[in-house]
């Protein structure tokens, strides 16, 4: 027997050590220390016995109890809790349970998840020290957390006691960020192996882990300048976004400077990610486990910063605050599993019809044709007939928004300003929409005609035109609006390009629901034209526009779902089918209906307004529930004609509204 054996070498080993040193020890002592080793190697089996099969959910529980340890740490510095139970502990103000007062309820419960997560993390360190030391990784993860933990609950026990400055909260909160990360390590290598590949890694993939490597290093220093903002109660320091204050966009004081700068930090993050993810998608988008990493955290990670945005924008509010505090986290979290995922390598070789494709995307420098060609090809480029569908909402949110706040400046040129840089922007991003798309434009029917598909229009002129026309927006936007119409009109644009063409058209079914984001962002550029900033009312009217776009394409979708099939395009109707489609344009038509509410319900728009919106909304609605029951080619054609001319009574309404409350219709 295993046990038998082992008690007969714990018998040799203590005789070899009496030898050794020379002392004789009674037999009942070396009787009563081998059997005290069989108990203990018993023991330490049957713990591993228990512990074993739960490991990885073990580890698992643990990263999601730190998180939520962190979550509440900011809840506890937003609410001003930090001394909820006064200076004693780990008890709160001398009793094991806590008073029934709100600060001190909220720090009780911070120190009884900090406790929980202790002992998590004893189970954790301990079972992987002891039965979990290869991979060698696992040893180290678990190391880096039981070290940080410990950091973690000295940093806390001391700020208590010493009563520290928010400095130290900010160092607190920055050691809580690396205690995360060597957890969610420990979860992720825990439960995964790395993947045999079928291929040898190429050259790309070193300099893809190195700019992972770069991007985790720099995001958590720009998390870090976070903390500092929160330590030095910053948040507020520059009250505008993304300049730091109306009257200037550059700092002046101390707080300030602590406050840009960690805008700045989180700037350059952003350059960092747009580059890693497309570095992922150019190199390893048939990496299916990283490129879902790389999909949550795009998604996490611009709304991490509109997020931040609105939270300065609306006064850092102590629920927005503790949001972005949450949301960080799990950026955080999917950026170190991101970067997990690239070091384990990848789960899915590359295909030979990928490297075909890669082929047929290779530059088209064919010439184009004479002058008067030329202007039209490129005319084409800009899809011209979508760019009226987005100036509308531009010019009815700032008419409404003069209506509350009238600028300065002549509300005419400032409009006619505004077009020309949406315009603009809206033209760049189709044209490198058209670049970039064009593989899956030339499977399609109604796109394959396109001038960079049929080479009327080389692809690298058709992304210098693009670039070139986004770059004059904003520096247009810029010089003859200001900074934050210029900064949204081109955050749409990255957005577009980069989280809507590179990654969710060609990945989720649910490319349109996330990249409406960009059409929406119309409203916000108009709003911030007029006030410089962005308020309520222009949250709700990006909201209608985000809510209103699923419903439109997919009703375009259901008709052209053949082609969209073709290209390998994953829409709606093509992944799950004509029925759920239908069901689905009828769930975001009754949502939209209610959205479309909120702006009388908030008395940013008045009765006229409310009875259009209504009436548009419930036609919608009648007609999606038409769809439903009836699903034809045709209605799902006429559903998607009615949701143009929907879109724009309804911002026409908008201006009528506010006309007519101005009296400047004379009624």
């Amino acid at each position: 027997m295993a046990s038998k054996s082992s008690l007969e070498s714990g018998w040799r080993g203590l005789n070899g050590l009496v030898r050794s040193t020379g002392t004789l020890l009674p037999h009942t002592v070396l009787v009563g220390l081998s059997r005290a080793w069989f108990v203990i190697l018993v023991a330490v089996r049957a713990l591993r016995g228990l512990i074993g099969p739960r490991y990885s959910t073990i580890t698992l529980a643990a990263a999601v109890c730190v998180w939520l340890l962190i979550v509440l740490g900011g809840i506890v510095r937003v609410t001003g809790s930090g001394t909820g139970c006064g200076r004693s502990w780990p008890v709160c103000n001398g009793r094991w349970l806590p008073a029934l007062e709100y600060h001190a309820l909220i720090e009780w419960n911070h120190r009884l998840v900090g406790f929980l997560v202790g002992w998590l993390m004893l189970a954790t360190v301990l079972s992987t020290v002891l039965f979990f030391r290869r991979p060698r990784r696992l040893l180290y993860a678990a190391l880096l957390a039981g070290v940080t933990y410990v950091g973690q609950a000295l940093l806390g026990a001391i700020t208590v006691w010493l009563e520290l400055d928010h400095k130290w909260v900010a160092a607190h909160m920055g050691n809580s960020m690396l205690l995360l990360a060597a957890i969610i390590l420990l979860a992720v290598f825990a439960r995964l192996a790395p993947a045999a590949s079928a291929q040898p890694v190429t050259a790309g993939s070193g300099w893809l882990w190195w700019l992972a490597l770069g991007t985790v290093g720099w995001t958590y220093l720009a998390m870090f300048s976070g903390s500092a903002v929160i330590g030095y109660d910053a948040e507020l320091a520059c009250p505008s976004w993304p300049q730091c204050s109306p009257e200037s966009w550059l700092p002046q004081t101390w707080p300030q400077f602590v406050s840009f700068g960690h805008r700045i930090a989180v700037g350059f993050s952003d350059v960092l990610m747009l580059a890693l993810g497309v570095t992922i998608w150019r190199t390893r988008r048939h990496d299916r486990r990283l490129l879902l990493a790389t999909h949550v955290l795009g998604t996490l990670y611009v709304s991490q910063v509109f997020l931040g945005a609105f939270t300065i924008w609306w006064g850092a509010p102590a629920f927005l605050r503790g949001a972005h505090l949450a949301l960080a986290a799990l950026t955080w979290g999917a950026l170190v599993v991101m970067t997990a995922f690239i070091r384990l390598g990848p789960t899915v070789p590359a295909t030979s019809s990928a490297q075909n494709l890669a082929r047929a995307d290779a530059p088209d420098d064919r010439p184009v044709s004479h002058l008067p060609a030329r202007v039209q090809v490129y005319l084409s480029l800009i899809k011209p007939r979508i760019i009226p569908l987005l100036l509308i909402p531009t010019v009815a949110s700032m008419l409404i928004a003069a209506s509350q706040q009238m600028p300065e400046r002549p509300l005419l040129p400032l409009i006619l300003l505004t077009m020309l840089g949406g315009t603009l922007a809206t033209g760049g991003a189709h044209a490198i929409n058209q670049c970039l798309d064009r593989d899956l434009d030339a499977r399609m029917r109604r796109t394959r005609t396109r001038a960079v598909v049929t080479g009327r229009v080389s692809p690298r002129s058709a992304l210098i035109f693009g670039v070139s026309l986004s770059g004059m927006a904003f520096f247009q936007l810029w010089a003859t609006v200001n900074l934050a119409a210029a900064a949204l009109a081109i955050s749409g644009n990255l957005f577009y390009v980069f989280v809507y063409t590179l990654w969710l058209k060609r990945t989720t079914v649910q490319n349109i629901v996330i990249g409406g984001a960009a059409g929406a962002v119309p409203p916000l550029v108009g709003w911030a034209a007029v006030t410089g900033n962005v308020g309520l009312p222009a949250v709700l009217f990006f909201a209608i526009i985000f809510f209103w776009t699923p419903a439109h394409f997919w009703a375009l979708a259901l008709v052209r779902q053949e082609e969209y099939r073709a290209a390998g395009v994953p829409m709606m109707p093509v992944v799950r089918g004509e029925a759920a489609t239908r069901r689905s344009i009828l769930r975001y038509a009754v949502v939209l209906l209610v959205v479309t509410v909120l702006p009388f319900a908030t008395r940013s728009l008045g009765l006229f307004y409310v009875v259009v919106a209504l009436a548009l909304g419930i036609v919608f609605v009648i007609r999606a529930s038409e769809l439903v029951r009836k699903g034809t080619t045709a209605r799902a054609w006429n559903l998607f004609m009615y949701s143009n001319t929907y879109l724009a009574l309804l911002y026409l309404s908008m201006v009528i509204d506010r006309l007519l409350a101005l009296g400047w219709l004379g009624i």
